[in-house]
């Protein structure tokens, strides 16, 4: 028998019968390392597109600067490498914004792949993430750079490589896929709202569904994903969570309404279930030190791995319309709901209306919560509840009072802006308060016996809402006779100046 050499083919012991065994079990290790492989691909050119794009040299990606321009024409040029089909003669959609008395002008830059289905291509999914950034400022002769790392170079980093997963995955997606960089989010979502009342190329009313990716880049330090907005779209939110919990993905909090200060706000408003992918303030928001280097990129990379099934489900489902919340939010006369914090600051005093004078005025604020209901356009009721540190100036020196009290205001919008972002209203409204300790002097209030413990009074005011922020001036006339002393009538009133946040 020939001696077998090192260079002789060796004998193979394994059958068949052993060899289908092996890659039996084989086939899932392959198949997870090949996973795994993709995956730490996907998040490489994540960074690579955030590294760039906050890069000094884009110099905060700013309206009217020439760093701006850089980052347009890449993700122009991304686009047109991935294979995406110019919505025009290019992908540039121009527009010039008026931003107090300058006109500046600004860019979308949009694509679009077709859909597969022979019906559900006429209509359209939308991957939205703005671009734009803060630009740069002076501070004693040095210019300082707000890179917008996470805001959001990192929303257009993930709609960059979803647009790549979706070109090279054809036939995959039933309905078209438009992907927008948006342009002036950060001065009040101009772009978005200049696509959805004239882009010139895709009907709104075939958009069924819009994503903005704002802020994906601290997957880990906040725990998870929120998806806002994503209740809007019926059957919205239970697929979500089935699609998170395949691919592992933590959804922190999905909810059923637009979310105002980002790109959905013009879309929900044209009727369009819009959802916000997002992941939290915990980058350094607004601030020079929104870097590349800190953000989570393997978390970007399941985010947006997890967003691409989720948009195939949807591109694939026979109809995607509306929940039943959001049509009633969206007509004519529909009731909304809002809440938040305030705080009204001013000075109370006492009223005679008997004598002819009154008393001097002393410090008083009411810090509190608001409840708003609005029905349709034009009016909003809104209840708070405060506590309220009221007094005036007496013959025994200061008379103070602890109160909570329930103001309910109805608000009558009257002008603004034609966004919707800029409201202005007058204020007419009762409140009721109810004391429950105090002193005039030294002298604690008797509210058994003496001094009344219920009272009410009349608002009257005007004020403006901006976006999610309310400003005010509100002046309270007291009904009730607080006068301890028969005879001589005295009531409470008082200007506050107001500042509220809606959450």
């Amino acid at each position: 028998m020939e001696p077998q050499t090192s260079f002789s083919r060796p004998r193979c012991s394994y059958t068949p019968h052993k060899l289908l065994l092996l890659l039996f079990f084989a086939l899932p290790v392959l198949l997870i390392a090949s996973d795994y492989s993709g995956h730490t691909d996907l998040a490489e050119r994540l960074e690579n597109h955030v590294s760039l794009l906050a890069s000094d040299s884009l110099e905060g990606r700013g309206l009217g600067t020439a760093g701006k321009k850089k980052a347009k024409n890449y993700i122009a040029d991304q686009f047109e490498k991935i294979g995406l089909k110019p919505a025009g003669d290019d992908y540039f959609q121009h527009m010039d914004l008026r931003i107090g008395l300058a006109r500046v002008p600004a860019t979308n830059v949009v694509g679009y792949l077709p859909g597969s289905d022979p019906v559900l291509k006429d209509e359209y999914i939308v991957i939205g993430a703005h671009y734009d950034h803060l630009g740069y400022e002076y501070r004693n002769d040095r210019r300082v750079i707000y890179p917008g790392a996470d805001d959001n170079a990192s929303g257009t980093a993930a709609m960059i490589e979803l647009a790549r997963y979706f070109a090279e995955n054809p036939g995959t997606f039933g309905r078209s896929i438009i992907f927008i960089a948006f342009d002036a989010e950060e001065s009040g979502l101009l772009g978005a709202e200049r696509f959805v009342r004239k882009n010139g190329y895709f009907e709104i009313d075939n958009i069924k569904k819009m994503f903005s990716l704002d802020m994906v880049g601290m997957y880990e330090a906040n725990s998870g994903l929120h998806l806002r907005g994503i209740g809007t779209l019926e059957g919205g939110t239970e697929l979500a969570e089935s699609v998170a919990a395949e691919r592992h993905l933590r959804l922190t909090r999905t909810t059923s309404e637009i979310e105002s200060r980002t790109d959905t706000r013009p879309f929900g408003d044209a009727g369009i279930p819009s959802s916000q992918a997002f992941t939290g303030l915990k980058s350094p928001y607004h601030k020079p030190e929104d870097t590349y280097d800190l953000l989570d990129y393997e978390g970007m990379a399941l985010i947006t791995e997890y967003l691409g099934a989720l948009v195939t489900e949807l591109s694939l489902m026979p109809e995607l319309v509306p929940s039943a919340r959001f049509a009633r939010y969206m007509r004519p006369g529909g009731l909304r709901f809002r809440a938040g914090a305030m705080a009204h600051l001013g000075s109370t005093y006492h009223r005679y209306p008997d004598e002819f004078f009154q008393a001097d005025g002393v410090f008083s604020f009411a810090p509190g919560l608001f409840f708003r209901m609005q029905f349709g356009d034009k009016f909003a009721l809104q209840p708070e509840i405060l506590y309220d540190y009221n007094g005036s100036k007496s013959p025994q020196g200061t008379y103070r009072r602890h109160s909570v009290t329930i103001p309910v205001n109805l608000h009558l919008y009257i002008a603004g802006d034609d966004r919707g972002l800029i409201k202005a209203y007058p204020i007419a409204g009762g409140y009721y308060r109810y004391n429950f300790a105090g002193k005039d002097g030294d002298t604690s209030l008797d509210f058994d016996n003496l001094h009344p413990s219920g009272e009410w009074g009349l608002n009257f005011g005007f004020g403006m809402e901006i976006m999610m922020v309310q400003v005010a001036y509100t002046w309270r006339m007291g009904l009730t006779d607080i006068s301890p002393i028969q005879g001589t009538s005295a009531h409470d009133t008082g200007g506050f100046f107001t500042i509220g946040y809606r959450f």
